[in-house]
This record gives C-alpha cells, structure tokens and sequence, in this order.
C-alpha cells in the first residue's frame, strides 16, 4: 500500500511558470490530511528549494539531487566530494580551460568563476579558493563537461557525472549519491520500504527513485529514459499530473 508521496520539484510538481495549481495544492493538502506523507526529492540546492508555496515548506526535502536530505529543516543526510577530490576535479576543469563557467556548491552556496545571471552565486574568479572544502555537487554546461572529460583519464572514484541533456547541463555529483538512495534512507527513518512509495519525475536525476518506488510515475513531459523505468505516466506538469495519480490513491 502506498503511503508516501515522493515528488520532483521542476517540470514535476512546478508548471512551467514555477507555479503550483490551486488543484495540486489541495489535492496533496488531503493526501497528507488523510495521514500519509509527502517528500519533495529534488536537485535544487536548500536555498532554492524552499522557493516553493509556504504551504509546502514543513515537507521533508531530498536536495542536491540526493546528497542531502532535510527533515523539519535540519540536516539528517549528507553526501559530499571530499575537498581534496573537490580541488582535483576543479584543477583539472581549469586546465582543461573550458569556455564557459564552473559552478561548485558548498554548504548551500553556488560559487561560480564567471558572471551569470541563471542563479544567485558568489562570483570567485579563482575557484581553487572555494574548493578547499567537501563539495555538494559541481556544475558545468554539458559541452563543457564534455571537452574537459576528453582531456583527462577518469574523475576520483568518489564522484559520479549526471549529465542531463534536458538542462544541457552536468552534475558532477558524490558518488553513491542519488534521490534513491536518500529517500530509502529516510524510509528507513520511518520504518517503511520503498515499495510503499510513489515517486514522481521527469528527468535522469528522477531515474533510480522512480525505478526503485512501489509505484513510479513519469510525467508525460519526462525524457525516455525516466518513462522506461516508469509503472505509468501520468499527465504533464502543467495538467496536473501529480494530482491525478495522488487523487487515484486517495479513492483507493
């Protein structure tokens, strides 16, 4: 039986203006009336995270793609890069002289060595200055994450690449570290298994949790790779699609 909600934040649950419906809000507002639980499993840092309606924000929250997870608003769960690792990668990106810019999060902070206007960060023009500690995730548009990767043997085998052609963009994340594994982590917590979880997603960070819940769902705007591994697919995020499914749950 399902009594656990897991659910992307953007282009899942968020319609395209960023926005969730009145319909969905009132439909998850019942779902948790009802005694069951809902968590947000998203890629987005805390910081951007909590950029969601206030009637949402006591949500336990998977962040960073499952490098992290919040539980009334403190860290239980954390995944890093170890900072040496951190300054490897960072290094061999800037010898590598990449185009465009490198992001590094830290500590719910974006540093980036180029002026961008995507998202709020801390301009550092020499990133080595910020990778002295262990890292959440680096960022790179996925051109450049291509070229650097051709120049260099392999990354430390304590990080993984997600590279996601959606947002033409690649996640340099901890290895191990996957919405999955964060959500069966805090499972655990409560003493449920994941087959008692739906999972809603839309993109390659969303894969392993919609494959491994009792009931995985894509959205009808997913890319192929979430809809394989899905149980069903629902209507797009700008339908509804996360309302539908949870409705069909509640009648049982």
């Amino acid at each position: 039986m399902i009594s656990v909600v897991a659910v992307d934040l953007d282009e899942t649950l968020l319609r395209s203006d960023g926005s969730v419906s009145p319909c969905t809000l009132t439909t998850l507002a019942a779902w948790e009336a009802a005694g069951q639980r809902l968590v947000i499993a998203t890629g987005r840092p805390p910081r951007s995270a909590r950029r969601i309606p206030e009637a949402l924000l006591h949500l336990p929250c998977v962040c960073y793609n499952g490098a992290a997870v919040y539980l009334h608003g403190a860290p239980i769960y954390a995944r890093t890069i170890p900072a040496h690792d951190t300054l490897f990668i960072v290094e061999q990106l800037l010898e590598a002289q990449v185009p465009g810019w490198i992001g590094i999060e830290i500590e719910d902070v974006l540093y980036i060595n180029r002026r961008i206007e995507k998202w709020p960060h801390q301009y550092t023009p020499d990133l080595r200055e910020a990778a002295t500690r262990p890292a959440a995730k680096i960022l790179l548009s996925m051109e450049d994450y291509q070229a650097a990767s051709a120049t260099f043997a392999a990354w430390p085998p304590s990080a993984r690449a997600l590279l996601s052609e959606k947002y033409n963009l690649a996640q340099i994340m901890p290895s191990g570290s996957s919405k999955a594994t964060a959500l069966r982590h805090l499972m655990e917590l409560w003493g449920l298994a994941m087959e008692e979880m739906a999972a809603f997603g839309d993109d390659v960070n969303d894969v392993e949790m919609v494959a491994e819940a009792g009931l995985g769902v894509a959205m009808d705007n997913a890319v192929a790779e979430v809809k394989a591994v899905a149980d069903r697919i629902t209507a797009s995020n700008d339908e509804d699609g996360v309302a539908l499914v949870v409705e069909e749950l509640l009648r049982g």
